[in-house]
């Protein structure tokens, strides 16, 4: 009984482990962009042959027209990047709709920001009802 309870330790141990070099590397890898603070959007790309391509990139404002090859990369044309085409709540706007969040009058309290853990194993808040939702089984 005592090894199994050794080895069910060890084992829990090495998961919780795991599980935050998981986080971990799910954090610093999603800010690691380099340092490269251009704004880069590969708008359409096309397949010209079987190692090269023609691809075009919106980058500052401006649009490229890339050749794109196995051993190079050569700028075809340049010109200044079109103006975004307006989204939904622009044509909301413009129709005179507002597009804040519908609230009743009745509800006059600011709503908070959800906590960044809610929802997760490791939120006080889903152990707090786990446990409630335990003992309301219990004394049923």
């Amino acid at each position: 009984m005592d090894t199994f309870l050794l080895v069910l330790r060890v084992g829990l141990a090495l998961a919780v482990v795991m599980l935050l070099l998981w986080m971990a590397q799910k954090k610093f890898a999603k800010g690691n962009n380099g340092g490269a603070s251009v704004q880069l959007e590969v708008v359409s790309r096309r397949n010209v042959g079987q190692k090269a391509a023609v691809v075009v990139v919106d980058a500052d404002g401006q649009r490229f027209l890339l050749g794109v090859t196995e051993h190079s990369i050569n700028v075809l044309s340049s010109g200044p990047a079109p103006e975004p085409e307006p989204v939904f709540s622009h044509a909301l706007e413009h129709a005179g709709i507002s597009q804040g969040p519908i609230r009743h009058s009745s509800d006059k309290r600011p709503r908070a920001e959800p906590h960044p853990l809610a929802g997760s194993i490791l939120s006080p808040k889903t152990w707090q009802q786990a446990w409630a939702a335990m003992r309301k089984g219990t004394n049923q």
